[in-house]
């Protein structure tokens, strides 16, 4: 099975292809407003270093947020138009699962900033396969046992490598955006 994932969720570009299990690419690159001019040359890239053709893919699977709003449309509409293309449903992570398997603790806590001082906040245990609802939380509920993802502070988590962990099918959902607030839009216009 050959499968690529993508994630466009924080205004870098991370993208992964693995072929039977095995991860054969990885790129991630600091895209900001070339995202949607860069992202199909780089995925196009990508496949050919590989000498592999789009047709080959099997699976394809966005992070689908938390995280900025233009990069998860311009990630979640870019595969939807692949899968289409192919006859594939695409897949979807959130941001948070999907860091939360590539630190592969037994238990953590994930948090992502969102607007203002509110953050996104998911707890994992592993271990009893148990995990907290999605939750929005206030700057000063993050404590310093919170692993905080894709803020200006925190040390950047190549969250496509998600793909390789075992439990990765488990928290995949469809390709349509996950947004936790409010776009600025819908807050001035209030749609």
């Amino acid at each position: 099975m050959n499968s690529l994932i993508i994630d466009t969720s924080w205004g870098n570009l991370s993208l992964s292809l693995v072929r039977e299990g095995e991860l054969i690419s990885n790129i991630s690159l600091k895209l900001k407003n070339k995202m949607n001019e860069m992202l199909l040359e780089t995925i196009d890239y990508c496949l050919k270093s590989v000498s592999m053709q789009m047709r080959q893919l099997n699976s394809i699977t966005a992070v689908i947020g938390p995280g900025s709003f233009t990069g998860i449309r311009i990630g979640v509409s870019s595969l939807q138009g692949i899968a289409a293309g192919l006859g594939i449903k695409p897949s979807g992570i959130s941001s948070l699962d999907a860091a939360a398997l590539v630190i592969n603790k037994s238990k953590s806590r994930i948090a992502c900033k969102l607007r203002g001082k509110t953050f996104a906040l998911r707890e994992y245990d592993f271990e009893r396969g148990k995990y907290s609802e999605y939750q929005n939380v206030t700057e000063d509920m993050i404590d310093s046992d919170i692993v905080l993802i894709n803020t200006k502070n925190s040390d950047h988590v190549d969250l496509s490598k998600a793909i390789m962990h075992n439990k990765f099918s488990q928290f995949l959902r469809d390709c349509v955006p996950f947004y936790m607030t409010k776009s600025e839009a819908e807050l001035k216009f209030g749609s």
